[in-house]
Order: structure tokens, then C-alpha cells, then sequence
């Protein structure tokens, strides 16, 4: 794991950090409309030394409304906006010893508008996470920490978020999901890697983590959900941000962005864009010993490999806005990549006589190009938000890759070539409802969705060949031709309710059908039905201003992705090394459970459960008295999974000033602060045999942030995981990581400019051990993480946030 979740402390500035509470009682009359029908969005903040900072916010459509915000003395100002009327503001003062009810009276909506506007009362500190019981929301925008970064960093950042093995994030645990604008990305995982590095965090606005995704989301979705939410409606004049990060080390990593965005009267368009840069060394061995054999045999393998990756996206997005209750979202995302394997590996096995001594030279190079374009109708039927939205997409991803091996065993020379074109087109087409009840606090969203994904893989062949010119003039000798067709039809019903002031539950359940067809010219044809309920649901209990106490369940499928079935040999080649999918792999079954209390918002204690009624992992097959290994998968049942995490911010200003500090309003980017985490997971597979006892994993964090002269902010962070068993996998080593920032803002905060220094002691490295029928091995794996990185970012034009209009950052992927 290479850095985690962190960043939660340097948000304790956006805390309500007292426990005691000012209510705000006020109502409105309206001359033309009703006034329940006039849609209002509400926001808190105080004023203090002439700057304003929101601490509430939360839309409405009642007549009357009481808000609580935490008592702290000092004035405040209150400012009233929405679609039809013009603004309407306000100012009162907190006093210490004053009644804890202030009344503001009736205020009079009048004069309509033209323009959608929402309801804002502002004040010093700025709440940076929102907790809700399906989901947990991290502001990025103005984040101090955050905004410097790529996204990419800004998702480590997040309390709860790790590394996932082999690529990608996990939360809770589970890998999980990446979804954009709510639309999951359908990138493969270099792609998306690459794409998050790319783009810069400045142009997020939020990221959302849903640990136990509700009925509206596929039932097909592997653990939690990772959405990013980018910065909202552009405003009359152009606006945007200019990137630049470059890494340095023996290798050089670049990727400069842009972000544009503008509107004129009913139109308005955001466009990203841009290209990256990046080399990286791997280095990995692998000691396998074959047991079969008496006496028992082993291989060594040392294998070095230069990586040169170039990665350009293009995403343009439009709305046209017809009125002020309909809209349609136009988005079209074009990519290419292009990536450069050079690598060579050692073989070797000196008990044996006659000994084996194998070289093998190899080069690889893949083109990807993704072009997607998703089309979005939004249609509001009345002022309390009924909303209709009808979205179509389409997307069609190709891959060709070439790939050339040269072997070398006793002075004889092997030459082989393993070519590939891959083809997939998804296609969605779904409807959603929203149909909030204001007056009884009672919200219902139902949807219908169909879906239907083709894959078309053909990997053409010429192994072990005795001449070169197969290099030149390919020639195959073998040619196997896969295809995959997945389709699923789904409706769903979410409902929620708010039980007071305290208690909000809710509550869905979603049906699905799959329907998979799978075939080759090497394996038979394999069809598969599978049609199910999933239920979900979740709570909230906020005992007060502080401390909230939350759970959730949910019932979820696994289907195996298609690169699982596939008996192409997509992975490393040599004569004792090829790899191909399994047919016969079963969709997983899942329930998963998680209960968390959080204080302040920003520490917490969690334990999520999971219990798998199948999992697919990879598997090693070795036939008895054989050498050659094959990479493949195997379902193994009723897995069960436990996870806890704990996370525990610590301002330095309470060694300082104690308890009296929460009495204050702090500015984050002023503030020291030490931010602790730690979470343990274990992972019981009754089918599998451990080598030695399983053990769960540690790993503890400390993330903190120092003030230092000139502004300049320092942030230092390390992380520790422990030995221990992860799946089927044992960490034999200890693994860590230690990294330091130095960032400073100019310009008021629109240059941002940054220098850090990742993995300082070079130990962020995987040591592993798995065992399978016939064989053991001992994996060694390393890449160049030692990398120091120059940032800057710069913004111009304003940027304004319209919910409701859902011009956001371009959907990258699809369902």
C-alpha cells in the first residue's frame, strides 16, 4: 500500500465543535405562489474580520424553518435566494448569555427572477465533510490540502480510502468502485490510474464515498463506491485552471491539464483536457518450489522492466437548458494511450542436473482508444423537485497489443509472438424518478435500467519458434477468438425518512436479471441466467451536534469480469510461465454490513462485515511432476471478511490553549494538526490452505500538517502494514512508506504551488507468499516510488455551484 486515507484532520476546522446550539426560527410569505412550492436551499455562516465562510447548508421547501448551528458568539450573515425571487439578507448577532432561539420573523418573497439562485447563510468555519447515512461527502474545493494534488491523491486522502493490490482502491477492505458524476468509469485499471493522475484535484468539488451502495446502483458493483463529483454550473464568463505536475527520480513522469468552462444565456460547456507523461522500473522475482517432485525442485526468477506510458484524454460536455425545469447534459470523452514494455528475466534452478538457465528478452507495446458519449434529459414538473431523468450512453474501447519474446536456454534461441485486438462496446439506456414528500420528510426514488456489453477478444499465436523473422512478418501459428455478451434489465425503489430532528432511515431494493453468453473456438459455448433480489439499508442517528451513530446493509452480486473467462494468454510468457481464464468461474453472492460512529465528523470507529458466498481470485495450476505454472482463477465459498478502522485527529492547539480552542473558529490552512489511523482486516477462505496460520493485517498511519513561516504549510505522512494475510496472499515484510509536502498559495489562493517527496526511504515494496496443489512461491515486487514531485496550479474567472443544472466534470466510463 502506497499512502492511505489521511487527510480528515486538517477539516476539524469545519467541525461544530461545541455542543451547544443556537436555533434560527423564520418563514416566508409569498404574494404569487404557494410558498411550500417554491424550492429553497439553505447555508449557514458567520462574519468575522471581514470574511464570510458557509457552515450550513441544506435545501428545503417549507414555510417555516428552525435551524440549529453551534452557539459561538459573533454576527452572522443570512441571505435567502431562490429560483423565482430575489435574494433576500439579513444579519443578527450571537451573544454568550443571550436565549437560544433567535426569531427573524416573516420575510417576504418577491419580485421574480430569472436566474436560479439558493439559499446561503455564511460564517467562519467551513465544513469540509458531510456525513449521511448512505454516504460520506469530502468537500475538495478550497481544501487546502486537496486542491493542490491530482485526484488521484485526493481519493488517498480521504479517510478510509487505501490502495487496493494490484491497482485500484480499496474501502473497507474491498475494492472498490470509481465513478464519475455518478456513472461508473468502464476504463481498464492502468487507464483509469493514468486518467486520475492526469486531472487536476482543483476541478473536483466533492468526492462521495458510499460503503454499501443502495438499490439505485447495479447490483453488479464490487464493494463500495468511489464518486467524483466535479466543480459545478460554469459561470458568463470564462473561467478554468492550468496544471502542471512533474516527477523526477531515474525516471521522468509529466502530465500538464487544462480545465475550461463558460456559458452563454441557455447554453453553457466545460472542457478538459489533457496528456501524460510517465516511466516507471518494476522489478520482481519469484522463488517457486514444486513439491511433486522428491526431491523437491525450485526456480528462481529475476525479472526488470522499463515502462514508458503516454496517456491524452479530450472531454467536452454541454447543456442546453429549454426552460428552467428541463435540461439536457451532451458529454463526449475521447482517450488514447500508448505503452512501452521493455523487460528482461532470469530463470534459473542450480539443484537441478542437467541445471536450467533460461533468458528471456521481451518487448510489448498497447494502443488503447476509448471513445463514449452519454446523453442526459433532466425534467423538473413542479417547484418541490419531482425530477424525471432519462440517460443514454454509449462507448466502444479497442486494445491492440504486440508483444515479442526472445528465449535463450543452453545457447539455443526460442522466439515467440503473442499478439491481441480486444473490441468492447456498452450501451445503457435508464430512467430514474425523485420524489420528495418535504412536508412529511419522506423521499422515494425508483428507476428502471437496461444494459447490454459485447467483447470481442482475438489473441493470435506463434510459440516457441525457431527464427526471427516472425518479428518482422508476423505470422501466427494459433489463433484463439473469444466472445462475451452481457445484458441485464433492472428496476429499484429507494426510499427515506426522516424521524425527527434526529433519525433518518432508509431503505431499498432492487431487482436484476443477467443474462451472460460466453464462447471461444478452444472452449464450448457457456450461457448463464441469473435473476435475484437485492436488498439495502441504512441509518442515522445524530445524538447531537458531534456524534453520530450509523449502519447500513446490503445485498449485492459479483459477476466475473470477462478478462476472468477469457483463455486468451494475456499475461507474462516464458516456457514455464503462460496464463488463461476460467469458464467455469460462479458470480459471487455477497452481504455486506457496517456499523461507524464518528465524532466530530472526523474521528471514527468502524467495522464493516462481509460474508461471500463465492469468491474468484487467481490461482496457480501446476499438474504433478511438471514445471510449467498456469495463471488462472478459482471460485472458492463462503468467504468471510471483517474490517476495522479508527481515525483520531489531534489540533496541536489543544497542548496549547486545552478545551478553550473549541470555543474558537479556526482556519485550516493556519492550523497544526496530527491526524492518527489504523485499521485491521482478516479474511477467512475455508477452501484454502494456508501455509502457515492466517493472520489479519495492521497497518497504522499518522498524517499531520505544520505551519510554518511565509505561509508555508508542511505535511508529513507515514504508513506501516504489518505482516499478516490478505486473501490468500501472506505479507511475509513489513511495508512503509514516508512522505513530506511543502505548499504555499499566491495571488489569493489562485496560484498554487507545491513540492513533495514520496517513499523517502524507498520501502514501499510487496513481499508475498502463496501456496497451491504442487507448488509454493516466495514474489518479490518493486517499482520507482521514490519520486519527487514539483505541482502548480492556476485559476482564473469564478466558478459558480448549481446543483440542479449538472454540468460536471464529463461521465468517464459507463455502466
Amino acid at each position: 500500500m502506497k499512502r492511505t486515507l489521511i487527510l480528515a484532520c486538517i477539516l476539524l476546522c469545519s467541525m461544530e465543535l461545541s455542543a451547544q446550539s443556537q436555533w434560527i426560527q423564520f418563514s416566508f410569505v409569498s404574494k404569487d405562489f404557494p410558498c411550500e412550492e417554491v424550492p429553497k436551499e439553505l447555508t449557514i455562516s458567520t462574519i468575522l474580520a471581514g470574511k464570510d465562510s458557509t457552515i450550513f447548508k441544506q435545501p428545503f421547501s417549507e414555510c417555516s424553518k428552525s435551524i440549529e448551528i453551534p452557539k459561538l458568539p459573533g454576527m452572522y450573515s443570512f441571505t435567502v435566494k431562490t429560483q423565482l425571487y430575489q435574494p433576500i439578507l439579513l444579519s443578527f448577532e450571537i451573544k454568550e448569555n443571550m436565549a437560544d432561539t433567535i426569531q427573524l420573523g416573516d420575510l417576504v418573497l418577491k419580485e421574480p427572477v430569472s436566474e436560479l439562485d439558493e439559499v446561503t447563510i455564511t460564517g467562519i468555519q467551513r465544513k469540509f465533510i458531510e456525513i449521511d447515512a448512505d454516504k460520506t461527502t469530502l468537500t475538495v474545493k478550497d481544501n487546502p490540502v486537496l486542491s493542490i494534488s491530482s485526484i488521484y491523491d485526493a481519493i488517498l486522502k480521504v479517510p478510509g480510502i487505501m490502495p487496493y493490490p494490484g491497482g485500484g482502491f480499496a474501502v473497507g477492505g474491498q475494492m472498490a468502485s470509481v465513478y464519475f458524476e455518478g456513472v461508473p468509469s468502464s476504463l481498464s485499471t492502468d487507464d483509469l490510474m493514468n486518467l486520475l493522475k492526469s486531472l487536476p484535484a482543483s476541478s473536483v468539488e466533492t468526492i462521495e464515498i458510499i460503503s454499501n451502495p443502495g438499490a439505485s446502483f447495479d447490483a453488479n458493483v464490487s464493494g463500495a463506491i468511489i464518486n467524483i463529483n466535479s466543480i459545478g454550473k460554469p459561470t458568463k464568463w470564462l473561467s478554468g485552471t492550468v496544471t502542471l505536475n512533474y516527477g523526477l527520480n531515474q525516471n521522468q513522469k509529466i502530465s500538464p491539464s487544462i480545465v475550461l468552462s463558460s456559458r452563454q444565456s441557455k447554453w453553457s460547456w466545460q472542457l478538459q483536457t489533457g496528456y501524460s507523461n510517465n516511466e516507471r522500473s518494476n522489478r520482481d522475482t519469484s522463488d517457486r518450489v514444486f513439491s511433486s517432485f522428491n526431491p523437491e525442485i525450485g526456480l528462481n526468477s529475476d525479472r526488470k522492466e522499463q515502462v514508458h506510458s503516454s496517456y491524452f484524454y479530450f472531454k467536452p460536455s454541454a447543456t442546453l437548458n429549454f426552460s428552467r425545469r428541463s435540461s439536457l447534459i451532451m458529454n463526449y470523452n475521447g482517450s488514447f494511450g500508448d505503452t512501452k514494455f521493455t523487460g528482461n528475466s532470469m530463470t534459473e534452478s542450480p539443484g537441478m542436473v542437467p541445471a536450467i538457465a533460461l533468458q528471456t528478452d521481451y518487448t510489448s507495446r498497447n494502443y488503447g482508444m476509448g471513445n463514449e458519449g452519454m446523453l442526459k434529459f433532466r425534467q423538473e414538473f413542479d417547484t418541490l423537485k419531482r425530477v424525471l431523468n432519462v440517460t443514454a450512453f454509449y462507448s466502444n474501447y479497442q486494445n491492440r497489443s504486440k508483444r515479442s519474446n526472445l528465449q535463450r536456454v543452453s545457447e539455443m534461441d526460442d522466439f515467440s509472438i503473442l499478439d491481441y485486438y480486444m473490441n468492447i462496446n456498452r450501451f445503457y439506456l435508464r430512467a430514474d424518478a425523485e420524489i420528495p414528500f418535504e412536508k412529511i420528510k419522506f423521499y422515494m426514488n425508483f428507476g428502471v435500467k437496461y444494459s447490454l456489453m459485447h467483447v470481442d477478444n482475438i489473441g493470435s499465436y506463434n510459440l516457441n519458434n525457431d527464427s526471427s523473422e516472425i518479428f518482422d512478418n508476423r505470422t501466427y501459428s494459433s489463433r484463439i477468438d473469444f466472445d462475451y455478451t452481457e445484458d441485464n434489465l433492472a428496476g429499484y425503489l429507494d426510499l427515506k425518512k426522516k424521524l425527527g430532528k434526529k433519525v433518518t432511515i432508509g431503505t431499498g431494493l432492487r431487482a436484476e436479471n443477467f443474462s451472460l453468453s460466453r464462447a471461444s473456438n478452444v472452449t464450448s459455448t457457456a450461457r448463464n441466467n441469473y435473476f435475484n433480489f437485492f436488498p439495502s439499508f441504512n441509518a442515522i442517528y445524530r445524538m447531537n451536534s458531534l456524534v453520530n451513530v450509523i449502519g447500513t446493509y446490503s445485498r449485492k452480486i459479483g459477476i466475473p469480469g470477462f478478462s476472468q473467462y477469457d483463455p486468451n494468454n494475456s499475461g507474462y510468457y516464458d516456457p514455464f510461465t503462460s496464463s488463461s481464464g476460467n469458464s467455469a468461474l460462479k458470480p459471487n453472492f455477497y452481504d455486506n454490513a457496517q456499523f461507524k460512529i464518528t465524532f466530530f465528523d472526523y474521528a471514527q470507529l468502524s467495522v464493516n462485515y462481509t460474508h461471500s458466498q463465492f469468491l474468484n481470485l487467481s490461482e496457480v495450476v501446476v499438474q504433478p511432476n511438471s514445471l510449467q505454472t498456469v495463471q488462472t482463477f478459482r471460485t472458492y465459498k463462503n468467504v468471510n471478511s471483517i474490517n476495522y478502522f479508527m481515525a483520531l485527529p489531534i489540533p496541536f492547539v489543544l497542548f496549547t490553549k486545552g478545551l478553550k480552542f473549541m470555543d474558537e473558529p479556526v482556519e485550516v490552512d493556519k492550523m497544526s494538526f496530527l491526524y492518527i489511523y489504523s485499521s485491521y482486516t482478516k479474511t477467512t477462505i475455508p477452501d484454502y490452505s494456508y501455509v502457515n496460520r492466517n493472520k489479519g493485517m495492521w497497518t497504522l498511519g499518522v498524517y499531520s500538517q505544520f505551519i510554518l513561516p511565509w505561509k508555508i504549510r508542511m505535511n508529513v505522512e507515514y504508513y506501516i502494514t504489518g505482516k499478516g494475510n490478505y486473501q490468500i496472499y501472506e505479507f511475509v515484510r513489513n511495508r512503509s512508506s514516508f512522505d513530506v509536502s511543502f505548499s504555499r498559495e499566491f495571488y489569493e489562493k489562485k496560484l498554487k504551488t507545491s513540492v513533495s517527496f514520496e517513499d523517502i526511504f524507498n520501502t514501499d515494496q510487496s513481499n508475498t507468499r502463496v501456496s497451491f496443489p504442487n507448488i509454493h512461491m516466495n514474489s518479490y515486487s518493486k517499482q520507482d516510488t521514490r519520486i519527487i514531485w514539483f505541482k502548480i496550479a492556476y485559476s482564473f474567472g469564478r466558478i459558480e455551484k448549481n446543483d440542479s443544472e449538472g454540468l460536471n466534470l464529463p461521465n468517464v466510463g459507463g455502466e
